[in-house]
């Protein structure tokens, strides 16, 4: 009788202990589950701020259910250095830096405008990922003469004797501009190939990568303030129960042309060849 205690007790144990680690990985289960629900949630809500932000043109709140969206704006360019928000981008892609102000509907405003002479210096591509993903650089600088719009094409290349053409004069020691970028390259707007008089008035840089296979930034530093060239919403959405946060970043930044204007010839009268 004694042994057959014992065995019983042995096998409510094992029965106990097996109910116990199913229970425990039940809660656990519901647990992830909550917690994947709430972040959902929270996620939602931060997505909804950015977008009424987007639509209204300014930081505001959204609320989703329970949970409240706190969304904060930060206003960009206004000053000598610029780097699109942080943002990367592919080979092709335009990045465009406005040389002249907006007004607060987005309208352009030519009566301020970068200075005629101004320095800028142009960086681009993060040392820790070049190699086979080392970008060029292409510029494109738009500006009024004479009441006719111009423009005026720079290429710069760090690998030499990759691109026919391309400058390959650049700084290639890194550290370049506040984000501290592989390559940089100096123009002067009133000297070389853009040689812009007193009476022209720059508009607008287009600058493009080429050749990389990653993400790459790009950065401007001028020596003089750029006009503002939008504004990048951060929205923050928290569930109180649990603690979850979720964060959203998104930017907004002032329309430009697109690049299909890059490759297209207008003419107000005929044309010839």
């Amino acid at each position: 009788s004694g042994q057959s205690l014992l065995v019983i007790l042995l096998v409510m144990a094992v029965i106990l202990t097996i109910g116990l680690a199913v229970v425990s990985y039940s809660i656990t289960d519901i647990k992830i589950s909550q917690q994947e629900e709430e972040s959902a949630r929270a996620f939602s809500a931060a997505e909804a701020g950015i977008e009424e932000s987007l639509r209204v043109g300014a930081a505001t709140g959204a609320t989703v259910g329970e949970i409240t969206a706190n969304v904060t704006e930060v206003i960009q360019g206004g000053g000598e250095d610029f780097n699109f928000g942080e943002s990367k981008f592919p080979s092709g892609e335009l990045a465009n830096v406005w040389l002249i102000d907006h007004t607060e509907e987005g309208a352009l405003n030519p009566a301020v405008s970068f200075p005629y002479n101004g320095q800028i210096k142009i960086c681009w591509g993060e040392e820790t990922t070049l190699g086979s993903s080392t970008p060029a650089l292409e510029l494109a600088l738009v500006y009024e003469q004479g009441g006719e719009y111009k423009v005026v094409r720079q290429g710069y290349d760090p690998v030499n004797g990759r691109t026919v053409g391309f400058d390959e004069s650049l700084d290639k020691d890194g550290g370049n501009c506040t984000s501290g970028l592989a390559f940089s390259k100096d123009i002067s707007l009133a000297g070389g190939v853009f040689n812009l008089a007193a009476s022209d008035k720059p508009y607008l840089l287009r600058l493009k990568l080429l050749y990389n296979s990653e993400l790459q930034p790009i950065a401007v530093q001028a020596n003089s303030n750029l006009p503002e060239q939008g504004k990048c919403y951060e929205s923050s959405a928290t569930v109180q129960v649990s603690g979850i946060t979720r964060k959203i970043r998104q930017c907004q930044f002032f329309q430009a042309p697109p690049e299909i204007f890059d490759y297209v010839l207008f003419s107000t009268s005929d044309l010839v060849k």
